[in-house]
C-alpha cells in the first residue's frame, strides 16, 4: 500500500425520521479519518539536495560529455513500530536524459561510465531541458554496505515485479530502464523477504555528467534541474 493512498472514508450514515404521510427531509452524516499502517517517514539529509555549485562552462568539454564528481547524502526511515516497507523511483524530469532514451522504467543507458560501471547499466535519467536542449544525466544508487537496519547491517534488495519476487540489488540504482523498480533491504546475505524494522540509515549516491556544450547555448548560465522522488510503499 503506498502512503501517498493511505485516506479513506470509513463509513456512510444516513439519518432520516417521517412525521407523517408527507414528504421526509433527510441529512448525511459522513464519519472519515486515515488509517495508517505503521506510519514510516524518510529523510535525505540537506534538504534532498545534490549540489554541484557553480561549474565553469571552460572545464567543460564541446565534443564529449563532462562526468562530475559522485556526491552522497544520508538516507533514513524511522517508523512508528517496526514495519516493512520498499522505495520506488519516479522520474520528475522525463524525456530529458542526454545521449539516450528513456525506457518505461524512466530509466535509460548513459553514454558515459558513470561510478566506473559498464555502458550496458540503464538507470540514468535526466537533468532537465534548457529551452529545447537537454543538459545532461545522472544515475542516483543507494551505496552497498552502508545500510543498517535497527543497528544490524542489511543488504539491498530489489523487485521488478511490483514485490512477486525479489533479488539482490547488484548495483542499487533506483532506476531501471525498462521495469519500475522497487527497493527494499534484506538480512545480510539473503535476497528475500525484505525485513521490518524501526529505524534504517545508508547512504543515497549521485553521479551527473554534462552535455556535449557544442548543442548547448552556454553564453548563459544553465541551471541543473534534475528531480526524483523516492516513493515510500507498505508491504
Amino acid at each position: 500500500m503506498k502512503k501517498t493512498l493511505l485516506a479513506t472514508t470509513l463509513a456512510t450514515i444516513t439519518l432520516f425520521s417521517v412525521f407523517s404521510a408527507y414528504s421526509a427531509d433527510s441529512v448525511d452524516l459522513k464519519v472519515g479519518g486515515t488509517l495508517l499502517p505503521k506510519a514510516c517517514t524518510p529523510t535525505l539529509s540537506s534538504g534532498g539536495i545534490i549540489d554541484y555549485g557553480t561549474i565553469k562552462t571552460n572545464t567543460l568539454k564541446s565534443d564529449a560529455y563532462t562526468i562530475l564528481d559522485i556526491k552522497s547524502l544520508d538516507f533514513s526511515i524511522v517508523c512508528d513500530n517496526k514495519a516493512k516497507v520498499a522505495l520506488k523511483a519516479i522520474n520528475g524530469r522525463r524525456n530529458s536524459l542526454a545521449g539516450a532514451p528513456e525506457g518505461s522504467g524512466g530509466g535509460g543507458t548513459p553514454p558515459v561510465n558513470l561510478f566506473g560501471k559498464p555502458l550496458s547499466t540503464n538507470g540514468a535519467v535526466g537533468l532537465g531541458m534548457d529551452g529545447t536542449k537537454k543538459i545532461g544525466g545522472y544515475i542516483a544508487r543507494f551505496k552497498h554496505g552502508s545500510f543498517t537496519a535497527d543497528g544490524t547491517a542489511v543488504d539491498i534488495i530489489a523487485s521488478s515485479n511490483y514485490g512477486k519476487t525479489w533479488f539482490k540489488a547488484i548495483y542499487g540504482d533506483v532506476y531501471y530502464g525498462h521495469v519500475v523498480l522497487q527497493q527494499s533491504w534484506a538480512v545480510k546475505g539473503t535476497e528475500f523477504p525484505p525485513i521490518e524494522f524501526k529505524t534504517l540509515g545508508g547512504k543515497l549516491e549521485v553521479q551527473a555528467y554534462i552535455n556535449k556544450t557544442s548543442g548547448m547555448d552556454i553564453s548563459k548560465p544553465i541551471k541543473l534541474d534534475g528531480q526524483t522522488t523516492l516513493e515510500l510503499i507498505y508491504l
